[in-house]
């Protein structure tokens, strides 16, 4: 019968016409075989003529009808597909800007899952890490005391970040960007003059442990994380069994050891999220911020949107690969209020 059909009413043809029908309904066929009837009857031919006439002209009417009918269904179903693929697919320059552009997209349901609600529309905090410094050497070999220097101004340019809490950030801004995190996004410090009370009614990520940011060691308090540190920072404590990283301070001359750290917190229909990445020296920091930023695949395929803590260890050696190394994990519950 297709075969028929498409011998019968050629498929450029049928494409034509269906194109037409999406201006002028196909059921106005019926209205044309109305005033083919009339134009037989007012001939004034015998009933045993004009019955057949009538019965013929509405057949082929609802056939065309269905047969355009059918293929405008089609068409348009082909045009949703091509108009779909033009919209998931981007024209790329080059195989290599293709490559990179697959590896972003692979990256989004990672990033969006981890990252949840800091990478959603509503303000999010970045908490870096801070030290204020009363008295420093530059590289001209000057001492400088920034109280008295006019050019240090007002109390946040007097505050200093170390350069692997700094590198380590940019890694974590670099998945907020690439998560659609585009603006909103705040970049403060923890000292009471930047650092707002409600600010833990939105979304946060802190930088570095209570030495540097002591918005981080609130954090653990409130919510009473299973990782913490030591009560003079100088070791990450297991509050279960009070197992020690570094176990020794003599471990640090070649160790460093970082916490990430999500957090949860759901109150009626608002919903917050806490990253906390933090070590007990800079590349423990370090080695949380380049762990996410390198392994979220994994830790979405670990937790998905879920809260969880890491403990890492990562060696202090400048000649080897920067490579933090997973000592202790766990899964933790969603606060709800």
């Amino acid at each position: 019968m297709t075969d028929l059909l498409d011998k019968l009413i050629p498929t450029r043809a049928v494409e034509k016409a269906a194109g037409g029908v999406a201006k002028v309904p196909a059921y106005a066929l019926v209205f044309l075989g109305l005033i083919i009837i009339v134009v037989v009857a007012v001939q004034g031919p015998p009933w045993q003529v004009l019955i057949p006439v009538v019965i013929a002209v509405l057949a082929l009417s609802g056939f065309v009808i269905w047969v355009i009918e059918l293929q405008s269904k089609k068409i348009v179903r082909q045009e949703a597909t091509i108009v779909t693929q033009a919209a998931s697919s981007v024209a790329t320059e080059s195989p290599a800007q293709a490559e990179r552009l697959a590896e972003v997209r692979d990256l989004d349901a990672p990033i969006r899952g981890v990252f949840e609600d800091l990478v959603g529309p509503d303000d999010v905090y970045l908490v870096y890490s801070s030290t204020e410094v009363k008295e420093h050497l530059d590289q001209l070999q000057q001492t400088v005391r920034p109280d008295d220097d006019a050019a240090y101004g007002g109390p946040s340019e007097k505050r200093v970040t170390t350069i692997p809490d700094a590198i380590g950030t940019g890694r974590i801004q670099n998945l907020l960007y690439l998560g659609g995190k585009r603006d909103r996004l705040h970049a403060i410090t923890s000292w009471p003059d930047d650092f707002r009370p409600d600010y833990w009614d939105k979304s946060l990520v802190l930088i570095g442990s209570g030495k540097s940011n002591c918005v981080t060691a609130d954090l653990f308090r409130r919510f009473q994380s299973p990782y913490r540190f030591s009560d003079d920072f100088d070791a990450i404590v297991d509050a279960a069994d009070g197992t020690r990283w570094p176990a020794s301070s003599q471990d640090l001359t070649t160790m460093d050891y970082g916490l990430l750290v999500k957090m949860k917190v759901v109150e009626g229909d608002m919903t917050r999220v806490y990253l906390a990445i933090a070590g007990v020296g800079p590349y423990g920091t370090l080695a949380g911020c380049r762990f996410l930023d390198r392994q979220i695949r994994r830790v979405h395929e670990e937790y998905g949107n879920s809260p969880f803590a890491y403990v890492l260890s990562v060696e202090r050696n400048s000649v080897g690969p920067f490579t933090p190394v997973v000592v202790r994990q766990a899964a933790l519950p969603i606060a709800r209020r």
